[in-house]
């Protein structure tokens, strides 16, 4: 018996036309994740109305959105003792973290660039961390 071959369609100004399984999947894809951003944003963003419709004042939000000074200061003196701190790490140390954290790249594509196992990244990162934590706390 022959398999059935599955067409694949999409329509487009209310005509349907036929797309390679590759494009059908793509589009799919793409509106799926357009959707769950969709939802997203709306769980996440509370409009004026949407303030009214609830009772909730608006100039309440805004004030507790507000980040203080005080809570800036600390983020300020944070960050100037962790850059304080990477100093005093080695180059190897220093590489990894910048890699990792500031460039944004996952442990397995380091581990392809370097051809280090992801395992010794992993080790390296996490002492390197904990180097960084202990310096910090000082």
């Amino acid at each position: 018996m022959e398999e059935h071959e599955r067409k694949y369609t999409l329509v487009v100004q209310k005509k349907r036309i036929a797309v390679s399984k590759e494009v059908y999947m793509a589009y799919f894809q793409c509106r799926d994740r357009e959707k769950y951003l969709n939802e997203l944003a709306e769980t996440n963003n509370i409009s004026f109305e949407a303030c009214h419709e609830k009772g909730i004042q608006v100039e309440y939000l805004l004030v507790s959105a507000q980040e203080s000074i005080e809570d800036r200061i600390i983020m300020k003196e944070m960050i100037a003792k962790m850059l304080r701190g990477l100093t005093l790490l080695d180059e190897n140390e220093r590489m990894l973290i910048s890699e990792l954290f500031f460039k944004g790249k996952s442990e397995r594509q380091l581990s392809a660039e370097t051809g280090i196992p992801q395992k010794t990244i992993n080790d390296r990162k996490r002492k390197a961390l904990l180097k960084l934590k202990k310096i910090i706390e000082k």
